[in-house]
């Protein structure tokens, strides 16, 4: 980190290249262009879905040190499949990311809060591309009121961390959670198999 560049700076400069390549990841492309097809879109919700439940397990106790209360994405995806056809039973069954960990410390929070937290940012844009393809199943994207007051929060504390160690800690979970989502978001369109009967519904209907 350069002399002078705040924690934020280095945290934006670090997971850059990811974030640009995330940009042009087929499914989250074309949401954001409102291209996606109804099918599609589930696929990705339930991808989504099996990072930010395994997420927010593992920071559970992160972020009540750290005095956030954030609202649960996953349940908001989980409310989107809702109304898509697909009942909580078979969405508590969907696959989890399980390459996620509770943070080893403040820092490692910080870090990995910043990218999910950051990630959230331009759903509002989303979203109102993909209303005239999913009506109201797009809560996740339009994110929880909690949202918009944890971000300036977050981006406080994380200016407080010291310089060194902590610094370097912040980042390195913020490059990890990065390469994590993307490495799980690959096979996004791969139909998990106790869905497989939903997929038989779903191909009846046409």
């Amino acid at each position: 980190m350069t002399r002078g560049a705040s924690v934020r700076e280095a945290l934006r400069a670090a997971t850059r290249e990811t974030h640009q390549r995330l940009h042009r990841h087929s499914g989250l492309s074309a949401a954001a262009r409102g291209a996606i097809g109804l099918d599609d879109y589930r696929q990705l919700l339930m991808r989504l879905y099996g990072f930010h439940r395994s997420f927010e397990d593992a920071h559970a106790s992160a972020m009540q040190r750290l005095g956030f209360i954030a609202s649960s994405r996953a349940e908001l995806i989980a409310l989107d499949l809702a109304a898509l056809g697909i009942m909580r039973f078979d969405v508590c069954r969907l696959p989890r990311c399980a390459a996620l960990r509770e943070p080893s410390s403040e820092a490692c929070a910080l870090g990995a809060l910043y990218v999910v937290e950051g990630s959230a940012l331009g759903g509002a844009l989303i979203a109102e591309a993909l209303a005239p393809v999913v009506g109201e199943a797009r809560r996740f994207f339009l994110g929880g009121p909690s949202g918009r007051e944890v971000w300036p929060s977050l981006l406080a504390r994380v200016e407080t961390l010291a310089p060194g160690v902590q610094h370097a800690r912040a980042i390195d979970a913020a490059v990890e959670t990065f390469r994590i989502f993307e490495e799980w978001m690959v096979d996004w369109r791969a139909a998990p198999s106790c869905l497989a009967h939903f997929a038989i519904d779903a191909s009846s209907e046409n």
